[in-house]
């Protein structure tokens, strides 16, 4: 019994910052309205929108990390995506003259390495027996495919490049969104099964 405990509350330690990742799914939906919102914006104005929410995003995830080093097996991916993150967000902000054909790029494998750390976390969650974990293996690789886009077409420019980027802001924030609002319910389900033991 004593070991159930230690094991539950183990689980429960690993995901209580669970709003962390619904702040940076609300984060990246917002840049994705932003995004469509103004297609015929230059890259400049696109530019400061994408290195405020690098670095706000980044910062989240480097405190996620950080908050569950000892939990989540794989919490260092977290740690290296918020500080790849954060220093992107710092070079666009330093630099709002980049051009359309390089903007492109820091998008591209910047949310291609977030595809990646979605399709880690995703397998994370079927090691915890977490059922749906499907899900976010299918926005992990969705991901993947519209970074893709936005790398092999950089000099499409235009109305393109632009709605490719606001999806695939838009398609990250809610993969986040989704799995903060499931590790909430574990969380849930976890405390109620303490009690009962109790």
């Amino acid at each position: 019994m004593e070991s159930l405990e230690s094991t539950l509350k183990e689980i429960r330690t690993s995901i209580k910052k669970w709003w962390a990742l619904l702040l940076l799914g609300i984060v990246l939906i917002g840049l994705g309205i932003v995004v469509f919102t103004n297609p015929l914006e230059s890259y400049v104005s696109l530019s400061v929108f994408f290195a405020v929410s690098a670095i706000v995003s980044g910062l989240l995830q480097i405190w996620f990390a950080i908050a569950n080093r000892k939990k989540i097996d794989g919490w260092g991916w977290q740690f290296a995506l918020g500080i790849m993150e954060f220093i992107i967000g710092v070079i666009l902000f330093s630099n709002f003259g980049l051009t359309l054909s390089i903007l492109p790029f820091y998008v591209g494998f910047w949310l291609m390495f977030r595809a990646f750390a979605l399709i880690g976390f995703s397998f994370e969650l079927k090691t915890y027996k977490i059922m749906d974990w499907g899900y976010y293996l299918v926005f992990g690789l969705f991901l993947v495919i519209l970074s893709w886009f936005i790398i092999l077409n950089p000099l499409f420019g235009g109305i393109t490049i632009v709605t490719w980027t606001g999806t695939a802001f838009i398609v990250a924030g809610i993969a986040n969104i989704i799995l903060s609002f499931k590790l909430k319910k574990v969380n849930e389900r976890i405390v109620q099964v303490e009690n009962s033991i109790k």
